[in-house]
């Protein structure tokens, strides 16, 4: 079993930066993310992601994003 935890502030706020970055690039929305931690296992082949974060945005964002993924 193989373990990666990333909880230090630089690699968060490093993490949270470039994920924000692609969101705003793939989807055309502002986001801001605060991730606080990223534990991910692998397990026989199998990874298993566990990510606590925030992300705040407009309701007109959420509504993009609910749209586009034919939620709404």
């Amino acid at each position: 079993m193989d373990e990666m935890n990333i909880v230090s502030s630089f690699m968060t706020k490093t993490l949270s930066k470039v994920i924000a970055k692609i969101i705003r690039k793939k989807l055309g929305i502002n986001v801001d993310l605060q991730i606080r931690e990223v534990k991910i296992r692998v397990t026989d082949g199998k990874a298993h992601a566990h990510i606590d974060a925030d992300a705040d945005l407009s309701k007109e964002s959420l509504m993009a994003i609910l749209k586009q993924t034919d939620l709404n």
